[in-house]
C-alpha cells in the first residue's frame, strides 16, 4: 500500500541534511543532495518532465536572476519550480557556488538561508507532491484489486459471461464507479488525444490527468497476449500525448493463468513497475479467474510475456 514510502523518506533525509548543514559544508552538501535526486527513476522522472516543459538558455537563466533580484518573475507555481530545478542543474554544471549568487542581497550567509528556504524546500516539495500523487493512485487500484478479488469477483465474471459484446467496457464501468467512489473527480470522459482515446481519463481539466488503459486476457475470445501489447503500447502513446511520466494498465486475467511479464523493475514491490523510454508504467493484474479454491486449483500455468514483446507495438 505504501509504494514510494522508502523513497519519500530518503527524500526528507537528504533535504534535512542539506538544510542543516553548515555555510562552510552547504554547496557541497547541495551537489550531494542533487546527485541522489537523479539517482532515483520515480524522481528522474518528475525532474525530467519539469525539464522539458520549459527551455532555458544559460543567458536567460542569468536574465532573469538578474530580474529576481527586484521581485519574483513568475505566475505559476509549475513554473517557479522549473525555473529552480534548471538554476540548480546550472549551479552544478558550471560548478558555481550557490552561496554567492546575488539574488537576494546580503551576505553569503543570507543568501545561503534564503536559497534554502525560497528554493530547495519548494522544489523538494513539489517532488514529494508528485509522489504522493503517485502513491494514492497505486493505493486505489491495489484496493480495487483486492476489493474485486476478494468480495466481487463472481459477480463480475458472471456479468462478463452474460454478454455478447463490449466486454471491456462492462469491466471498465466497474472500474470507473470504484475510482469515483474513492474520491477521484469525473472518471467517465474518454476524450480523444491526439493517438487515441484512453479508457478512463481523471482530472483532465487539471495540471495532472490521470490516464488509464484497460485490457482483458481470455483466451476463450481471443484475447491473449496481443492485448496486453497494444494496451502497453496505447499507456506510452497517451502519457506522451498528456505530458505524464506514469502510466497505467488494468489487465482484467479471465483464463486460469499466472501471466508474468520480464523487464520489470527490482525494487520487489507492488505493483510491477516498467521503466521505458524514461516513464514508468504500472501494470495491475485483476484476476477474476479463481473458480476453486487455491487449495484445490493447483500450482497456476503461467504465460511468460517478454519485454521485447510487450514493447513490441510501441512506435
Amino acid at each position: 500500500m505504501y509504494y514510494n514510502h522508502q523513497l519519500r523518506a530518503n527524500i526528507q533525509e537528504w533535504r534535512n541534511r542539506f538544510l542543516k548543514s553548515d555555510f562552510e559544508d552547504a554547496n557541497s552538501s547541495f551537489i550531494f543532495l542533487m546527485e541522489e535526486l537523479h539517482n532515483e527513476a520515480p524522481i528522474q522522472n518528475i525532474l525530467l518532465d519539469l525539464k522539458t516543459e520549459i527551455s532555458y538558455t544559460d543567458e536567460k537563466l542569468e536574465s532573469i536572476l538578474e530580474e529576481f533580484y527586484y521581485k519574483d518573475p513568475f505566475v505559476t507555481k509549475r513554473d517557479k519550480i522549473s525555473f529552480i530545478y534548471h538554476l540548480c542543474n546550472w549551479l552544478v554544471r558550471k560548478n558555481h557556488d550557490f552561496r554567492y549568487l546575488s539574488i537576494f542581497g546580503g551576505s553569503p550567509q543570507d543568501t545561503c538561508n534564503s536559497f534554502k528556504d525560497r528554493f530547495i524546500v519548494p522544489l523538494i516539495d513539489y517532488i514529494h507532491d508528485q509522489l504522493d500523487n503517485v502513491s494514492q493512485v497505486l493505493y486505489i487500484l491495489e484496493k480495487y484489486k483486492l476489493r474485486t478479488e476478494w468480495f466481487t469477483r463472481k459477480k463480475l465474471l458472471a456479468e462478463y459471461k452474460s454478454v455478447d459484446k463490449n466486454y471491456e467496457e462492462l469491466l471498465e464501468e466497474d472500474l470507473r464507479l470504484f475510482l469515483f467512489d474513492q474520491g477521484i473527480d469525473y472518471p467517465f470522459s474518454t476524450p480523444k488525444s491526439a493517438t487515441g482515446r484512453a479508457d478512463v481519463v481523471s482530472m483532465i481539466n487539471t495540471e495532472d490527468p490521470l490516464v488509464l488503459e484497460i485490457k482483458i486476457y481470455d483466451s476463450a475470445k481471443g484475447y491473449r497476449k496481443d492485448r496486453i501489447q497494444s494496451g502497453f503500447a496505447q499507456i506510452v502513446k497517451y502519457a506522451q500525448d498528456y505530458h505524464k511520466d506514469t502510466g497505467y494498465l488494468v489487465v482484467f486475467n479471465i483464463d486460469n493463468v499466472e501471466i508474468e511479464i520480464e523487464g520489470k523493475e527490482r525494487d520487489n514491490k507492488w505493483p510491477s513497475r516498467y521503466l521505458f523510454n524514461g516513464k514508468n508504467y504500472y501494470i495491475i493484474f485483476v484476476n477474476l479467474n479463481n473458480d476453486v479454491s487455491a487449495s484445490k486449483q493447483g500450482q497456476l500455468n503461467k504465460v511468460p510475456i517478454g519485454f521485447e514483446e510487450l514493447t513490441k507495438d510501441v512506435e
